[in-house]
């Protein structure tokens, strides 16, 4: 933008510059083009940089610039020289480039900025001075109105290049880069306007307007290569040091005038009186800037020394080491504390390589994850863990939590805070004993690098024999590995979650990885503290927000180390009931071990115990729940719903019984049992327009079997294909492609599959269109409000317009009340089921039921008549 404004300035100058009208009229046209062209360059140029406001600033200043020439040449009877006109434009042209200066560093440096900048003027006049007196053989005469015009640009020109000189001295990087062009772009503006000035004197066309032509073209390339180049990743940080440039600079600049200031007294042999002040004021603002930059020199020594105590004090009474380890893992400095760990002096660690001193087997893993690329998961630190040998010669586990600051400028290290999670240093522990022993045969999760179980055994039989409190909670993610078919999340995840929960850990609590999808910390407090931590790391799994991909949600359960635990077996059994018990619970629950759930645990046991027998004992049943169409007004179908009548504790929930199934292989058994029951059962009602669906588990779908079961049932009970339904949840459907061709092989019997609970899961709806479906059924949470939310009736809506446009059967589950059946069938749902229509009824009560399913439906507010 800029850079077209400059063109505009210096064409209208140029073309007022010559007495001839047609030569008038040419240039200032060639310049308007000129104007048009640089617009189309250097406004995109400033639109796209980072600061947009300097050159837009930059704009309207050489736009006053030119109207004031402008002016002055067009005036009538105005005898005022164009340059005189240009002049306050000039000076506007001062504000915007410091404005290119990082924040913040006018306040921390502005004595040093101010006499840099009084130095740079000083140096310029000088510099001007000395050029004029050696090109035209004679001083400024003030009493000339040529000789003023020049003396007021000579100042106008010298605070213009002084600020460019400021702004070059004070920035860095790429930013440095964009001020040296847009200083140089003054420079050619300036020396453009001093030779316009001689043109103008002149009266006529001459080699100085060809020359001032020549540097606008100069300051139009310079100018809009400075916007292309201002860009955000060129910009400093805004806390970083100035370099020697801004002292070297202001004396580089002095000591180019004085030597001007030298050859024109050996030329002419005299000097001016306006030189001779220039140079006085320059001497003295020079030694002004020197003890300025001494004394911000000295203040700055004195800070850094301060941190340097402050960064001792607190790393000194850390309990944890702390190491520093530059690009090739070389040790740098070392706390106090990490000395003492390795047994060894501060001259053997420092300089010497991290790798040396861990296990050989070790150090591939440890160098991997030290020099693995940084990502957003990783900036709050990493944690690695690793061998490492005593001076003594013993083996110690030490966990580190890795801190990359590499791309730092001020730090360009790695930071490790390390941790002694062996500790055979704890009171009561003698050396040698089984936390030492586990650092020897190496107890971490080559996933995560955390200790694993068998380590955690051997720190709790430790803890048992020193009786150091402690609580320990065990933390299950959900979503971590696929539970049917042992399927682990990526690696990547795995470690996201490590640094997460290490994040919220305080300083004594250690993390261990003790299953698939499990992970233990054990806390140096009492189990109120366990149970605070235990929020905090649950929190750190988000159920809404993936990780790498992966949809987790956690759990957490709490026990405390009690003086009678001589087995670490038994507690880690009170962890895992009190985990258990905040699973069953719901996501993101903590539950404390007590009596409650030790006695929910044991009926656990006890049920999925007897449910391995309570099919050869008889005590599973099947009932049938109608699907009803409100078209035809008669049941389409009925659902088959499986039933346990304990003999302890009766009637068992499918809620409580159907987890316990599904974490064996039992649930296929019962799955071949459920599908030969219900189909034998159907067939013999008599009714050859009824349907029956069966629920079946992904691990009976996953295993291979489900076809053959299927056929089995058909063939046994000879209900044909058609009249037969398989539900299955989305995570079944969206599991990989043997399933797919298995669900083909039974659509291409007549067997119809449903999607049940629909909407329920987190998959994408696209498997609709590429998978084997019939029906959908929507689950009860859509009629959640029906009856006063406008929003849920169009959820609903919605589902059945697209169950529709896809050719599939929609079944509402849950309809419990008139409205709400009164409601769906406005919407036009043809297929309801609920306990407003029938509750699920054994056998030999299911043909009077489903005899009254059409009076149910007429004798409904709203229903079809």
């Amino acid at each position: 933008m800029a850079a077209g404004a400059c063109l505009l300035g210096i064409g209208t100058l140029v073309s007022a510059a010559l007495p001839q009208p047609a030569v008038d009229v040419g240039v200032a046209s060639c310049a308007s083009l000129a104007f048009v062209g640089a617009l189309l360059v250097g406004v995109p140029a400033g639109r796209r940089s980072i600061h947009r406001d300097v050159w837009g600033r930059y704009l309207v200043a050489l736009l006053v610039a030119a109207v004031g020439a402008a002016v002055a040449l067009h005036l009538p009877g105005s005898s005022i020289p164009m340059t005189v006109g240009a002049l306050p434009g000039m000076l506007l042209t001062v504000r915007p480039l410091p404005r290119l200066l990082p924040p913040g560093t006018w306040h921390r440096l502005r004595a040093q900025l101010v006499t840099s900048l009084l130095l740079f003027v000083v140096a310029c006049l000088l510099c001007a001075l000395a050029v004029f007196e050696l090109l035209a053989g004679r001083t400024l005469r003030l009493d000339s109105a040529f000789d003023a015009t020049l003396a007021a640009l000579f100042a106008t020109l010298a605070l213009m290049v002084a600020v460019g000189l400021l702004v070059v001295s004070a920035t860095t990087g790429g930013l440095r880069r964009v001020a040296v062009l847009a200083l140089t772009g003054q420079v050619a503006v300036s020396a453009g306007v001093v030779l316009m000035a001689f043109s103008d004197e002149a009266q006529a066309a001459s080699p100085p307007l060809i020359a001032t032509s020549v540097c606008a073209i100069a300051a139009l390339a310079l100018l809009v290569s400075a916007a292309l180049l201002d860009r955000e990743h060129d910009r400093p940080s805004d806390a970083a040091a100035l370099p020697v440039l801004p002292a070297l600079l202001p004396h580089v600049t002095a000591t180019t005038g004085g030597l001007l200031l030298l050859v024109g007294v050996l030329v002419h042999g005299r000097l001016g009186v306006a030189q001779t002040v220039l140079a006085g004021v320059g001497l003295l603002l020079l030694t002004v800037h020197q003890w300025v930059t001494l004394r911000d020199g000295r203040d700055l020594t004195h800070r850094l020394q301060r941190s340097e105590a402050y960064f001792r004090a607190v790393v000194r009474s850390a309990v944890d080491p702390v190491i520093i380890l530059d690009a090739d893992l070389t040790i740098t400095w070392s706390s106090p504390s990490f000395t003492a760990m390795l047994g060894r002096g501060p001259e053997r660690i420092v300089g010497a390589d991290v790798r040396v001193a861990v296990h050989p087997d070790d150090r591939a893993a440890l160098a991997a994850g030290l020099l693995a690329p940084q990502d957003d998961a990783d900036r709050e630190g990493r944690t690695i863990t690793g061998r490492v040998r005593h001076d003594d010669g013993r083996w110690r586990l030490v966990q580190s939590r890795v801190r990359d600051l590499r791309d730092d400028p001020d730090v360009g290290a790695l930071v490790l805070y390390c941790r002694d999670v062996t500790r055979d240093d704890a009171p009561g522990a003698a050396p040698g004993t089984a936390p030492a022993v586990v650092a020897e045969t190496g107890g971490v999760d080559p996933d995560t690098g955390l200790p694993d179980r068998s380590a955690l055994v051997v720190r709790l039989a430790d803890l048992a024999r020193t009786r150091t409190p402690a609580a320990l909670v065990k933390i299950w993610v959900s979503g971590l590995a696929d539970t049917h078919r042992g399927t682990p999340a990526p690696p990547e995840a795995l470690v996201d979650l490590a640094g997460r929960f290490a994040r919220v850990l305080r300083t004594g609590d250690e993390l261990w990885r003790t299953g698939t999808q499990e992970f233990t910390v054990l806390v140096q407090g009492s189990i109120s503290d366990a149970e605070t931590l235990a929020h905090r790391l649950v929190g750190t799994v988000p159920a809404d927000a993936p990780v790498h991909g992966v949809r987790l949600s956690a759990s957490a359960g709490i026990t405390g180390l009690q003086d009678g635990d001589p087995e670490p077996v038994q507690v880690l059994r009170r962890a895992g009931m009190a985990l258990e018990s905040a699973r069953t619970a719901g996501p993101g629950r903590v539950r404390r071990h007590s009596v409650a759930s030790l006695i929910a645990q044991n009926r656990r046991e006890a049920l999925r115990a007897d449910l391995a027998v309570a099919l050869g004992r008889g005590e599973l049943r099947m009932v049938y729940q109608p699907v009803v169409d409100l078209v035809l007004q008669r049941p389409g179908s009925a659902e088959a719903l499986m039933r346990w009548q304990h003999p302890t504790w009766g009637a068992v929930s499918p809620g409580e019984f159907v987890p316990l199934a599904e974490e064996s292989t039992m649930v296929v058994e019962l799955g071949r049992w459920a599908l030969r029951t219900a189909t034998a059962q159907v067939a013999g009602l008599g009714r050859p327009d009824l349907a029956v669906a069966v629920n079946v588990a992904a691990r009976h779908v996953r295993s291979g079997q489900l076809l053959t079961d299927v056929q089995d049932a058909l063939q046994a009970s000879g209900l044909p294909a058609g009249r037969l339904t398989l539900e299955l949840t989305e995570s079944v459907l969206l599991d990989d492609a043997h399933v797919t061709d298995e669900l083909e092989a039974l659509r291409r019997l007549g067997v119809r599959i449903a999607v049940d609970d629909f909407g329920t899961g987190w998959s994408s709806l696209a498997y609709l269109v590429g998978l084997p479906i019939d029906v959908l059924k929507m689950d009860r949470q859509f009629l959640a409000s029906l009856e006063s939310d406008p929003r849920h009736q169009a959820l609903c809506r919605s589902v059945l317009h697209l169950g529709s446009s896809l050719g599939l059967d929609v079944v509402v589950e849950g309809v419990e009340t008139p409205r709400e059946l009164q409601l769906l069938r406005d919407m036009g749902h043809r297929f309801v089921q609920g306990f407003l229509l029938a509750r699920p009824t054994e056998l030999p009560a299911l043909a009077g039921v489903l005899d009254d399913v059409p009076a149910a439906v007429t004798g409904a507010p709203g229903a079809l008549r």
